[in-house]
């Protein structure tokens, strides 16, 4: 019996990969994005190449080393590459999957028909586990770990499920809610023991790291603007309020979810959820608090050790329906999402949360392989993450790290008109957000909010060029609304 689900789950997780790797085979080789490039690659490479595990390269901060560990290691053994790494991410998300698929199984035990189905239609559809399976962030792979700790829970494995929450804070040490709701509840049941061991184990690996941190670098967190960017700045009640809106939009209104949880709501009373949920949604709900009182950056990726636990509830709502209307809001809700992979909200919103981050990446690179190719003796100035990309040639934008980049923290006009400029100097300006003409951004009382709540600063456009003088136009890359524009003192 064990073997034979033993093979039961070798043929999904198989399934799930031939998924994952038929739908980015173009993407494989992408250069690395934003945070990957500032953050996880550039920590792992101190790592493979100097043994640093506080990170000089990057920014030192309170995220556990599981990433760079995993990565620095998977490199020792087969040699740097982007592919490689991305193959590696998306071996992660097919564990993801697959975990997800089984954690549904457990949770819709005596549910209509095969719902568990309808979980794994959700995930593979949703635009956020697309394009998070192949990067090389801490949230997938802490969200598989966390997923299977609510599965092992679930199934009263106990020894699984400590291992899995020490693994998932191992990653980000933000999964540690999810522990240690479940250990309340497990200590409420009598589970003393198991219960004792799921809060130390994560506890043990957050704190021990954080003193770590401490003392190598002097700081609580290991930079004093990253401990007040993300634990004093979100707790103002504007941004917490904003905080909590956008966990709510995302969860239950935007990517068409608004029509699964609609279902859900009206078939509540015949879905007649079990005791074995409380638990696992209050685990849920105490991470979607967690990670809005936490983090500046109000990033969907997140949310992702919810979805699993989001999209069986809507399965549940949909299996009191009758067959054909199972199917028809099934199948709306997968074209919603899918739709939402290709199409961008009119409002600003994180590039990775679908193909926007690809449009950014490539109209970086070409304007990259510009610079590299006629400009790397010029001064170049920028901001990041495109400084990032001309200096470091790992990154996947240029063959040869272009040695003088003068980075600015905004590309505002004011910031720009303040600094010397000398002849065959080069600027090169892009878009680093989705702001469309139509975008809410534009509305003169929503840009204000963001200047006086967000530290939104204007940044100067391809029109604003005729107020630097000096500067003249030389070459422009765009892709679906994203432009580098490269402006040279001739």
């Amino acid at each position: 019996m064990l073997q034979r689900r033993a093979v039961s789950v070798a043929i999904l997780f198989g399934v799930f990969a031939f998924i994952l790797f038929s739908t980015h085979y173009k993407l494989i080789s992408l250069p690395f994005f934003w945070d990957e490039a500032g953050q996880f690659i550039s920590q792992a490479q101190d790592l493979y190449q100097r043994g640093a595990l506080i990170p000089k390269s990057a920014m030192p901060n309170s995220h556990p080393p599981g990433l760079p560990l995993l990565l620095a290691g998977i490199w020792k053994v087969f040699g740097y590459s982007i592919p490689l790494t991305r193959s590696l991410m998306l071996l992660f998300g097919a564990a993801f999957l697959t975990v997800s698929f089984l954690l549904a199984v457990e949770l819709l035990k005596g549910a209509r028909g095969v719902p568990a189905f309808a979980v794994a239609a959700l995930m593979l559809a949703n635009p956020l586990v697309y394009t998070q399976s192949m990067m090389a962030q801490l949230d997938l792979p802490s969200a598989l770990f966390t997923t299977i700790l609510l599965l092992a829970y679930l199934m009263k494995l106990e020894m699984v499920a400590v291992v899995a929450a020490v693994l998932s804070v191992a990653f980000k040490e933000t999964s540690i809610g999810i522990p240690l709701v479940l250990g309340v509840f497990a200590w409420r049941d009598g589970r003393r023991q198991f219960a004792a061991q799921l809060v130390l184990g994560p506890v043990l690996v957050v704190v021990n790291w954080v003193a770590y941190v401490w003392f190598s670098t002097g700081r609580l967190f290991g930079d004093a603007a990253y401990a007040e960017y993300n634990m004093l700045y979100p707790l103002h009640p504007v941004r917490l309020g904003y905080a909590l809106l956008r966990r709510v939009s995302y969860l239950g209104i935007e990517n068409l979810h608004i029509l699964p949880l609609g279902v859900l709501i009206w078939r509540w009373k015949q879905v007649g959820f079990d005791q074995r949920w409380r638990p696992v949604a209050a685990a849920c709900v105490a991470h979607v608090l967690l990670v809005s009182v936490t983090g500046g950056a109000v990033l969907e990726r997140y949310l992702l050790p919810v979805l699993p636990v989001l999209y069986a509830a809507f399965a549940a709502g949909m299996s009191t329906l009758a067959g054909k209307w199972r199917h028809v809001v099934l199948a709306l809700s997968c074209a919603g999402l899918i739709t939402m992979l290709f199409v961008n909200p009119p409002w600003p919103f994180a590039l990775e949360n679908n193909l926007a981050m690809v449009d950014l990446v490539e109209a970086q690179r070409n304007a990259a392989g510009f610079v590299e190719s006629g400009l790397s003796r010029s001064r170049i100035t920028t901001t990041w993450p495109l400084t990032d990309a001309l200096r470091k040639p790992y990154l996947g934008y240029v063959e040869e790290p272009i040695a003088a980049v003068r980075a600015v923290d905004d590309l505002s006009i004011e910031r720009l008109k303040g600094l010397e400029w000398e002849r065959g100097d080069v600027l090169i300006l892009y878009a680093r957000t989705w702001d469309p003409a139509y975008g809410l951004a534009r509305w003169p009382w929503v840009k204000e909010l963001l200047r006086k709540y967000f530290r939104f600063a204007d940044e100067a456009g391809f029109r604003d060029v005729a107020d630097l003088p000096g500067l003249k136009p030389l070459v422009g890359f765009e892709q679906r609304g994203f432009w580098v524009e490269i402006l040279i003192v001739p």
